[in-house]
């Protein structure tokens, strides 16, 4: 192709939302450009055979990946089901959400972001028309029919549409002027890898405690689980100073579910924030992932919501009239119409979740735990809430 002639869609961001939409574009019949450099991959090792950056992927989402024919090359020895989630108060409470009793298959599947990575990696290599740049991103010029797109080394691309989909920092939203809204939760993630001394059957486990934090227990593959700890930052930099002490500090709540833990790996830790943008589109460019939005990670949700942009976008595209260019306003505002809901919800819930959590006066934990014995008696709000959490599936 003549440098001077553009692609149909150019993807900035080689991670899975980035990857899940060049080859979901390319699938689309769309000359699409993948730019920049591969996402690192974590690589199995005895002393450490799962990936610490895990993900709870919603129902919506495997979907969204099987019609990607991704789902099919993920190693299934290597992906857990989620049947049950049991979810504990400070005060004793406890709400349960059983994938059964609302009568689906499962509520979420664990799998590992190198699984994710490697498989949509091998997608983007066989998918036609697919053009791949691991030059850096360096700065855009938007035109009026075209963007084009300034690449470190002096190469240059231009495309009807960009996807920026670089992560939180996102380098192509602000050469837009796109404007992001950051908030510091004072708060760290710790991520880890443990095997248990008795099987989790399938369940995972979460706890609110406004001193330490919320704590999560996932299910993977055999005996082992995966934890997220999302810590005050005081008490994150001490679990950050000890690994080694992680699992018996974990072991009052673990016991009497899946026994004694065992670290398998190491751990790891980031910061986390809450990122606002001031709009998900600009001038034939869409926002998708970390660079559209950045939610807390209690409810799992953050990569479910970028991969859901990622099927949103997709679908505007499939949708066009003939007549209309990928990077088109008109279908651009469709994709930030369809979003928007979605996302302020998630973003408010997870919020709020997180300041409710965090407080320690008699009010707030009379408040969250009276919730939590509350909607556990009620099955059918219950059935509700997983549903919604299950995102759409297929579309006709």
């Amino acid at each position: 192709m003549s440098p001077s002639t553009p692609f149909d869609v150019a993807v900035v961001g080689a991670g899975v939302a980035g990857l899940a939409i060049a080859a979901g574009s390319a699938q689309l019949g769309l000359r699409t450009a993948l730019i920049g450099p591969r996402a690192p991959v974590a690589r199995a090792e005895r002393s450490a055979p799962f990936d610490v950056r895990i993900y709870a992927i919603a129902p919506s989402a495997v979907d969204l990946l099987d019609r990607l024919k991704v789902w099919a090359a993920v190693d299934a020895a290597r992906v857990q089901p989620v049947a049950k989630m049991r979810v504990f108060g400070d005060g004793g409470n406890e709400l349960s959400f059983d994938a059964y009793q609302a009568a689906l298959p499962r509520l979420a599947t664990i799998v590992e972001e190198s699984e994710l990575l490697r498989a949509l990696d091998a997608a983007a290599g066989f998918a036609p028309g697919l053009t791949r740049i691991e030059g850096a991103f360096d700065a855009l010029q938007q035109e009026a029919d075209a963007v084009r797109l300034a690449l470190a080394g002096g190469q240059s691309v231009a495309a009807r549409l960009v996807v920026a989909a670089d992560g939180a920092r996102s380098a192509v939203r602000a050469a837009a002027g796109i404007g992001a809204q950051e908030l510091h939760y004072e708060q760290a993630a710790i991520v880890a890898n443990f095997a248990c001394e008795r099987p989790h059957h399938g369940v995972a486990f979460q706890w609110f405690d406004p001193a330490e934090g919320v704590i999560a227990l996932l299910p993977l593959p055999g005996e082992r689980v995966s934890l997220v700890w999302s810590a005050p930052r005081l008490l994150a930099e001490a679990l950050a100073a000890d690994p080694g002490g992680l699992a018996s500090r974990l072991s009052g709540r673990a016991q009497p579910h899946v026994g004694a833990l065992t670290s398998i790996g190491p751990a790891q830790s980031f910061p986390l924030r809450r990122i606002t943008v001031d709009r998900m589109v600009g001038r034939r460019l869409a926002l998708v992932g970390d660079a559209a939005h950045v939610v807390h990670p209690l409810a799992g949700q953050g990569l479910n919501l970028g991969l859901a942009d990622v099927s949103e976008v997709l679908r505007v595209l499939a949708g066009r009239e003939d007549w209309r260019d990928p990077g088109d306003a008109v279908l651009l505002r469709r994709y930030e119409r369809s979003r928007a809901e979605p996302v302020g919800l998630m973003r408010l819930a997870t919020h709020a979740l997180a300041r409710l959590f965090a407080r320690d006066d008699a009010l707030s934990r009379e408040v969250r735990n009276l919730g939590l014995s509350a909607l556990n008696a009620l099955p059918p709000l219950k059935t509700a809430l997983i549903r919604h959490a299950a995102g759409p599936l297929a579309r006709p």
